[in-house]
């Protein structure tokens, strides 16, 4: 553990560097010393499969990056050289997740502590490269350890993080790390890039209990699995796994503020709680902007306040319960959907409400869909509906959830 015994040492200015998250990423994973990167290029992601060839190509770190064929192989390669004990980074975006649906699910049925990015977009064949997070949501369910980036440089410290979250022998679970497309991806801004001694001593080498090596004795990986011998057991090594990620998440960001500097509230961000009658929620680039609605609105004399989760799985339930117990009413910021779903809502919004059923809050979802960019007064307007529903009981056509961004009329 780094303990700070200088004055000038704590009094530190970081130096930082205007960077785009693609890059912020690249940079994160040369610092852990990655092995082997499978890369196919898919926008917003493929800023991180170049960055990432340039600084090998210039010699900046050494690491096997292989271009495959297409997503699902990509994902194959990843998963294949986990098991056999290599530290391994991949990505995708959009129909480019779906695509490597099969080998994504596998990687977490055989606790592979791959660690991958998603560049958040739209599912959407005709071409939508706007942002949206069903790409990443398709896989919620499947075992797959999931944190959500604000910026950059939270980007970067949570690729970090995430290594040692998914290679602990506690946990043994794939983790993606999902990034907004464009507003994330795209834009730079400024971000301290740690020290490689920092990050070694935080990070040690991934050296994985079972690898598929003769050497280490008889194992097989990927054999067929006959439900009446493991099948249950499998999938309980799996929900063990992800209980225990709990406290491994704690233990980690605590860890890396010793080492880094930068402290982080581990599962979620709590802004003007103290006395919110009301409150937003939400994830990932746009958290910039509900605050500042969130400001404008406690100008006026709205006490509101905002929440923004870092983690969707595991999902933190808990903090969630407590940090909403006291307000109101809740609206959600929702940048994914669940069509056919309990009032046809999002599927943040349902997470939100399940986590809320013993202590129920009266709640409103805010749908911002396909790609179309949010204006700040989207975010002004949702927070003027809550408040009104939560006075008055009453919103704009009796419901519950609300597309902002439509052209025409929210039917």
């Amino acid at each position: 553990m780094k303990v700070v015994t200088r004055v000038s040492e704590a009094l530190q200015i970081p130096r930082k560097k205007p960077i785009t998250g693609a890059r912020a990423i690249a940079e994160a994973v040369k610092l852990a010393d990655v092995d082997v990167i499978a890369a196919y290029p898919i926008r917003p992601y493929t800023g991180i499969m170049n960055a990432l060839a340039e600084m090998i190509a210039n010699g900046e770190f050494m690491a096997e990056i292989i271009v495959a064929d297409s997503e699902h192989s990509q994902f194959e390669i990843a998963k294949h050289a986990s098991a056999v004990g290599a530290r391994t980074f991949v990505g995708s975006s959009g129909v480019g997740l779906a695509y490597a649906t099969e080998a994504i699910i596998v990687t977490a049925m055989d606790q592979l502590p791959v660690v991958a990015i998603a560049g958040c977009r739209a599912l959407d064949d005709p071409g939508n490269f706007g942002m949206e997070w069903n790409d990443v949501l398709l896989f919620r369910d499947s075992g797959w350890l999931i944190s959500w980036a604000k910026d950059p440089q939270e980007a970067l410290d949570m690729t970090l993080v995430a290594y040692r979250v998914a290679e602990d022998r506690r946990v043994m679970l794939p983790h993606f790390i999902a990034v907004d497309g464009a507003t994330i991806t795209h834009i730079a801004a400024p971000v301290d890039v740690p020290s490689k001694k920092d990050v070694t001593e935080f990070l040690p080498l991934y050296r994985p209990p079972y690898p598929l090596d003769p050497a280490y004795g008889p194992v097989t990986k990927a054999q067929h699995i006959a439900p009446s011998l493991i099948g249950p057991e499998q999938r309980k090594h799996v929900d063990v796994a992800m209980k225990r990620a709990r406290e491994v998440i704690v233990e980690a960001w605590k860890d890396y503020a010793n080492y880094v500097g930068r402290e982080y509230s581990p599962f979620i961000e709590a802004f003007h709680m103290d006395d919110a009658e009301v409150a937003l929620v939400t994830m990932g680039a746009y958290t910039i902007n509900a605050l500042h609605a969130v400001e404008k609105a406690r100008k006026d004399g709205v006490k509101a306040g905002l929440i923004r989760l870092r983690y969707f799985r595991p999902f933190p339930f808990w903090e969630l319960r407590k940090v909403l117990s006291s307000v109101e009413g809740v609206g959600v910021l929702d940048f994914s959907y669940s069509f056919g779903s309990p009032d046809s809502g999002g599927v943040l919004f349902n997470e939100v409400r399940a986590a809320m059923y013993e202590n129920p809050k009266p709640a409103l979802d805010f749908l911002f869909l396909g790609g179309r960019e949010p204006k700040p007064d989207d975010f002004v307007r949702a927070l003027k509906i809550l408040y009104e529903y939560v006075r008055t009981g009453k919103t704009p056509g009796n419901k519950r959830v609300f597309w902002l961004t439509l052209r025409g009329e929210d039917v």
